[in-house]
């Protein structure tokens, strides 16, 4: 009888569960920042969506598992609104060259970007369009993050002081003006890039990625379930 108890009480909830869907909610993967508002500086690198570019990477170790909904970098005034964003999986300390584009995803995205305290540090942000072949992060992995305007003359920010608030990094910044043996500079080979001190070099960006948690609806079903249990178990105890 214990027994037919447990098993219909865990039958209800998970019938009931087969109806819900999970909620996705969008959460930091990675982020270091430029060090807040009047506090950031641009660094003296450039970055070019272009055949030999040059194209700027840096690299980060996930938090948080998702596919990627949104991405927010800084850096100096743009000439164009249009930025070439790639992603990368790590090949030993550089970004590994995935064909077609060098990268595991590409996207082509638009933002005029907003400097509101005027210290010449913008921001820039762009929903990721999520697609079936969309970017999946997973907690722990390490990826690179690469970010280039349509024009000369844009330079990504240096990140703040202090390290990433979510997550983590291992490598200096890295930079490729070769076209690698499938033509554009995503296929390396890929140069560490240094600060004028010789310190190691580190951007600032933000990597969102909506994951996927239960409804508090579920949550409340699977409570039902294991009270249910419990419930069986004391019964069980007191029978004894």
């Amino acid at each position: 009888m214990i027994k037919t108890t447990i098993i219909a009480s865990f039958s209800v909830v998970f019938t009931l569960l087969a109806g819900q869907t999970a909620q996705a909610i969008p959460v930091i993967a990675f982020e270091w920042t430029e060090g807040g508002p009047g506090n950031g500086t641009n660094s003296i690198h450039q970055s070019r969506h272009g055949v030999n570019g040059p194209v700027l990477a840096d690299d980060f170790i996930a938090a948080a598992s998702g596919k990627v909904v949104q991405v927010d970098w800084w850096g100096t005034a743009a000439q164009s609104s249009q930025f070439e964003i790639t992603f990368h999986n790590d090949a030993g300390g550089v970004p590994a060259a995935t064909p077609p584009s060098g990268g595991i995803d590409q996207q082509f995205v638009s933002s005029a970007g907003v400097d509101p305290d005027g210290d010449g540090v913008f921001f820039f942000s762009s929903p990721w369009q999520v697609l079936p072949t969309s970017l999946s992060l997973t907690s722990g992995n390490h990826y690179w993050f690469s970010v280039a305007n349509f024009n000369f003359g844009w330079n990504w920010a240096n990140a703040g002081p202090g390290g990433p608030t979510v997550g983590a990094e291992s490598f200096t910044g890295v930079v490729s003006t070769g076209v690698g043996p499938n033509g554009g500079p995503h296929f390396g080979p890929w140069n560490p890039v240094l600060q004028p001190t010789g310190a190691k070099q580190d951007f600032a960006f933000r990597i969102w990625v909506d994951s996927a948690v239960p409804e508090p609806s579920i949550l409340a079903l699977l409570g039902i379930g294991l009270a249910g249990f419990g419930f069986s178990r004391n019964r069980k105890k007191l029978k004894g």
